[in-house]
Order: C-alpha cells, then structure tokens, then sequence
C-alpha cells in the first residue's frame, strides 16, 4: 500500500490519466447500456375500491359506480374510464394519459 501512494505521488501525471480514463471509460459504458432492461412503462392509472357489505351488484352500479365514475371523472386528461360492480364492492378504475 506504501508503495502505490508513493508512486501516485511521484508520478501526478499518471494519476490524472488514469482519473481520466476511468471516467471516458464509465461514461462510455453508460451509454452502451441496452435500454430493453428497464421497465415498460404504461399510462398511469387510478383504481377506486367502494366496499359496501350485502349490496346486490345492480344496486351498486346505480348508487355507487354512477356517482364515483361521475366525480372521479372530471380528472384533467381523462383518457379512459372503466366500471365494474359486484355484490358489495364496486370497482371505478380511470386510465389518464401520458405527460
């Protein structure tokens, strides 16, 4: 270890090539990187659960799924809503757009 500090410090010039090189080096490697190995990345979206014990299917989509389709759709870039009701649960789910 005494041996490379007192090398490094004989020789400045060595060290800021090799400093250099290693930096051009990792920078190029950074943009060889394949792009294919990150995530796709799909449009956000908002999904909105409503629990209510005993409710037949018909009557959440007319009590719950209407009103929460109609406030939660009145996001800025709506670009697509979608309901679905169940017996005792109703599911609002809106899929906004990119940016």
């Amino acid at each position: 270890m005494k041996g490379l500090i007192q090398a490094s410090l004989g020789n400045p010039y060595a060290v800021v090539v090799m400093a250099l090189t290693v930096s051009i080096l990792g920078s190029l490697a950074l943009l060889h990187i394949p792009v294919d190995i990150l995530p796709v990345f799909h449009s956000p979206a908002v999904q909105v659960l409503t629990f209510f014990g005993g409710m037949p299917a018909k009557d959440m989509d007319k009590v719950v799924s209407l009103r929460m389709e109609k406030w939660t759709g009145q996001a800025n870039g709506m670009k697509r809503q979608e309901s679905r009701s169940i017996a005792g649960t109703s599911i609002v789910r809106q899929e906004l757009t990119r940016g």
